[in-house]
């Protein structure tokens, strides 16, 4: 690609070679390092490419075989500059247009965020505004990865994220989890603790003393295993301690609180069919409104549907245009039934049970209640579940060191 652009600034050739001797002419050009390529034979004839700088080497080549090289064909910008060197204007506004793009690829014209559901693109969009980081930014102004840290650190339930930069766009994938917290591991040397209330299910250690037993009720903080081994010496008094990272599978028997209300009454929005239209263009952040019509009802939803002009998939401009639609609605108010209400309740608390499953939860029991109360619907109870209880807590260094003193004056050494 960058071979076939140097060729196209410096100018090249299409020849096509008639006389005596071509194919002398052709092992010629090889012995004396005159590049050709594209070499074919059309119609009884050879044809080739070659740089223009090239092609004046030729003279004497093709005096000494009979061989004339014909040009069939001018590219590149040499000729093209040529061509248009009475146009000056065309070709100003060309390099003008050239450095305008230059300019825009600069900074940043579109942030898409992929794969939210709780959080959508324009609340994420808004969040990250207010964190200085919003279109028009330049570029080399944005940390992709401080983007990354920034998010996970805002939203607990997201699990995963990623930032890359492609053309002029900023392009953020995230993927929401629900409970429990994704498991983390450990680089440094510490304790295991519990990372809530729960009965000690199952533990299995492979690094670090435990300091429960299975049955053993904890609270959230509570130690569960030791990340500091003792070292004994020949007259069971304790030498040395090491700190290491604890590291083990601990199983607890717990539960999560589900509570969730919702009234019975709810309004119900009938489109009429009857729809205006409107029209903006937007340049460099600043809206024009082109068209915006006249609204006779009363009550009518807005729906925006932008389009942002862009050269290829990842090259955004600062521009775009919106089709605004103003569809017209009425209100009923209506009230579930109460067969209504607790399919709508069960579904959104099977929606939380999926999400505890998809998080490697085993759920034991549920003891979560429907009831109907005069206009509400109230769902609540506890869901007994078996999880991963484990969370790190860093050693401290006056855990593990032993300072030693003098047995003469008891002073320290």
């Amino acid at each position: 690609m960058l071979s076939k652009l140097l060729r196209w600034l410096q100018g090249y050739l299409l020849i096509q070679m008639k006389g005596q001797s071509p194919e002398r002419f052709i092992n010629l050009c090889s012995n004396r390092m005159v590049y050709l390529w594209d070499l074919k034979n059309v119609d009884g004839y050879y044809q080739s490419h070659i740089t223009l700088k090239e092609y004046r080497k030729l003279k004497p080549i093709a005096r000494k075989t009979g061989t004339i090289p014909y040009i069939k064909k001018k590219c590149g910008l040499p000729f093209l500059m040529h061509k248009y060197k009475k146009r000056k204007g065309y070709i100003a506004g060309v390099l003008l247009f050239c450095v305008i793009l230059y300019i825009l690829s600069l900074f940043i014209w579109d942030v898409n965020i992929l794969g939210g559901h709780t959080y959508t693109e324009e609340a994420m969009v808004k969040f990250l505004k207010s964190n200085q980081i919003y279109i028009g930014l330049q570029k080399k102004n944005v940390n992709c990865q401080d983007i990354e840290v920034l998010i996970r650190n805002t939203y607990k339930d997201i699990g995963w994220v990623s930032a890359e930069i492609k053309g002029t766009r900023l392009i953020i994938k995230i993927e929401e989890t629900k409970m429990p917290t994704p498991a983390v591991t450990a680089s440094t040397p510490c304790h295991i603790v519990a990372a809530k209330d729960c009965i000690i299910d199952s533990i299995v250690v492979r690094t670090g003393i435990p300091s429960v037993k299975i049955g053993s009720v904890v609270k959230k903080g509570d130690p569960l295993v030791s990340g500091i081994i003792d070292i004994i010496g020949d007259n069971l008094e304790v030498v040395e301690k090491i700190p290491v990272i604890a590291d083990a599978d601990i199983i607890g028997k717990t539960y999560y609180e589900y509570n969730d209300t919702f009234s019975m009454n709810y309004i119900d929005k009938q489109y009429t069919g009857k729809i205006k239209t409107g029209y903006s263009f937007s340049l460099f952040l600043k809206k024009f409104n082109l068209y915006k019509p006249r609204i006779p009802y009363g009550k009518y939803d807005i729906i925006v549907d932008e389009f942002t002009l862009h050269l290829g998939d990842n090259f955004y401009l600062p521009a775009s245009y919106s089709v605004i639609k103003y569809p017209e609605y009425t209100e009923t108010k209506k009230k579930y039934t109460e067969l209504e209400a607790k399919t709508i309740a069960k579904d959104k608390l099977q929606r939380f049970l999926n999400n505890l499953v998809e998080n490697d939860v085993l759920i034991l029991e549920n003891n979560v209640k429907i009831a109907i109360e005069k206009n509400s619907c109230t769902v609540s109870g506890k869901i007994i579940v078996l999880e991963s209880v484990k969370e790190f807590k860093t050693i401290d260094d006056s855990e593990w060191r032993i300072t030693n003193t003098d047995e003469s004056n008891g002073n320290d050494n």
